[in-house]
Order: C-alpha cells, then structure tokens, then sequence
C-alpha cells in the first residue's frame, strides 16, 4: 500500500503559530538533506495511523518535488496528546534500520491444548535496502506446544532483509493454562502505568520555542 502526505518548506514560521493553525512543523533530512517543513495535523494524523514507523510516506512538496520517508521521531504534547514535531528521514539507495511488523500465522497446538499465545515482540528490528522492505514478517506458529517459544533465530526473514537485534530475543510463547490469571493481571497492570506513546527512532531537530 502506497502512503503520500503533502508537505511544504517553513522558513521563517514560528512553530506555535504553525501549531495553531493545525499544522505539524518537522523536519526533512538525510546525510545530504536537511530542510524544516511543515504538514497538516490532519491529514499527518490519517496517514500515520496506517503507516505508523512501519511503512514509507512519500512526501509531496508544492514544486512537484516527492520524497519517499520513514518518520524517525515524533514529539508529543503529553497533556493534549497530539504531535508537536516530527522528523522524517529520507530514503536513498543506502540500507536503512527500521522496524518492520509481525504478522502471526497458524494456531499453536499448545493453544489446542488449552494454553495461551503471548506475543513478545510486535515488531522486529531490521537492516534492508528501501526497495526490500517487506510490508510485513511472517511468522508460523502452528508447532508451538505448551510452554514452547520461538525466537528470532527461528524466523526466516525475506530475502535481502537483515536482523538487526539480538536473534535470541523471544518473538513468542505458549502460556500454560495454569499461568494465564497471572499473566492478564500483569497486562492490567502494564497498562495502568502506560504513558503517551513518544517515538524517538533517529535524529532530532534541535528544540523550537
């Protein structure tokens, strides 16, 4: 699936004026490229729920320019909960690292026998040219028993596509029936304490007033 967001340059605009208006200031860079733009707050949020750090965006300028872009960082306004800057860093020819999702196929014959999938990992660091970046990493299931788990190092990855992570992080596990209760009242717990989501995957554009 294909993302495109139009941006256009900001020079001399003062952020909070930008904000006001329902804008996103940002910032467009690579080794070669560093310029400061702006988006509209809307139409970043639409896109951004779909394409999350996962997929590429292509930037449209008003000169017809495109840029094909992962977001790196994304600033939160913590109390209103909404973006106040982003980082979006150009794709070349250069591999990149970014995190690309687990897509979770098959039933485990430990869940057939009563037991519970805990996913561990969503997502999975990764090295890979931007013409290879998979839309997704599939990962089978179906031989996990109770009490089995599967790890990096077990997942054939697309060709082309690096791990970029320890191979012997756990991607996922078959809870034993007898520790389901403890492990839904620690998700509870997890999520009481969870606090609004703030992406720093690269480089930050030095702080605006």
């Amino acid at each position: 699936m294909e993302y495109r967001l139009k941006a256009y340059t900001r020079e001399n605009e003062n952020p909070k004026q930008l904000r006001a208006q329902g804008k996103l200031p940002g910032v467009l860079y690579n080794k070669e490229i560093n310029r400061k733009i702006y988006v509209e707050l809307n139409e970043f949020d639409k896109v951004f729920r779909k394409a999350s750090i996962h997929h590429v965006i292509t930037l449209e300028l008003p000169d017809g320019t495109t840029y094909d872009t992962l977001v790196r960082q994304l600033n939160l306004d913590k109390r209103r909960r909404r973006p106040e800057h982003v980082d979006f860093f150009v794709l070349s020819d250069e591999p990149v690292e970014m995190y690309v999702p687990l897509k979770f196929v098959g039933t485990a014959e430990g869940v057939r026998l009563g037991g519970v999938l805990e996913q561990v990992l969503h997502d999975v660091l990764v090295r890979v040219a931007p013409r290879n970046i998979p839309e997704f990493i599939e990962v089978d299931v179906s031989g996990l028993g109770i009490g089995q788990s599967l790890h990096l190092a077990d997942i054939t990855l697309p060709e082309g596509v690096e791990l970029a992570m320890s191979p012997e992080e756990t991607v996922v596990t078959v809870v034993p029936p007898e520790d389901v209760e403890a492990l839904e009242a620690a998700e509870v717990t997890e999520g009481e304490m969870e606090e609004p989501e703030v992406i720093r995957r690269g480089k930050a554009e030095e702080a605006e007033e």
